[in-house]
């Protein structure tokens, strides 16, 4: 940064887990040299009514059977500011996001990229899951929490620089083995058009988000 180049960083601040129904806060140390530069990102959870979905197995006498269960902790974006990092995308669903926010002064320019509902809100940790938890409107007060954007300017030294910030370290993780999971491919190209605006390579990005599928109901 300090010499004109560029990052994206996806930063995992908060973490969940099913099994021991907890979420809890994370720290790398990168937090705090974000914070000197202006950028929180929250020790958080971003919560939505527009979310994805957990599997809950339910045991019936002899009988078990998996229910699908909405999870707002898994928050699905479908709000995004007009940029070639954004151009195309439709659905970006983020495990465990947080808020990033811009403190800093006028001498960089942030600009948000990605954006909750407008049923969603924002809860501190640490957090209890309660899967039987059944939310309503006055959980949701919130809307249009930031969970990505861009910071441009002289970061770091005397050159201008970029960096995305992106408020989920495993958006675009699909694991390994037993683990491996299919993201969705709104998520991979989030990451790899940041990688190519950052790199001043945006003839592909339009091709490469042509073919979105992605067609939701309105509610």
């Amino acid at each position: 940064l300090a010499g004109g180049g560029n990052i994206v960083i996806a930063l995992n601040r908060v973490e969940g887990d099913l099994n021991q129904g907890m979420g809890n806060e994370v720290n790398t140390g990168l937090e705090t040299w974000l914070a000197k530069i202006g950028i929180e990102v929250e020790s958080s959870f971003i919560v939505d009514a527009n979310c994805g979905a957990v599997s809950v197995v339910q045991q019936q006498g002899m009988f078990s059977f998996s229910t699908q269960i909405d999870f707002p902790y898994l928050p699905v974006f479908n709000t995004f500011y007009e940029h070639p990092v954004t151009s195309g995308l439709e659905t970006v669903i983020m495990q465990f996001a947080s808020p990033v926010n811009f403190l800093g002064d006028t001498s960089l320019i942030f600009t948000p990229l990605v954006f909750s509902s407008d049923k969603s809100g924002k809860l501190p940790v640490p957090v209890y899951f309660n899967i039987e938890k059944e939310w309503g409107n006055e959980d949701f007060p919130m809307k249009d929490i930031v969970a990505a954007g861009v910071l441009e300017g002289n970061i770091a030294g005397s050159y201008n620089a970029k960096m995305i910030v992106i408020g989920d370290g495993d958006f675009a993780v699909n694991g390994q083995g037993q683990q491996a999971q299919q993201l969705s491919p709104d998520n991979v190209n989030l990451l790899v058009n940041s990688i190519d605006w950052l790199s001043d390579d945006t003839g592909l990005i339009e091709l490469r988000t042509r073919g979105i599928t992605s067609r939701l109901l309105k509610q």
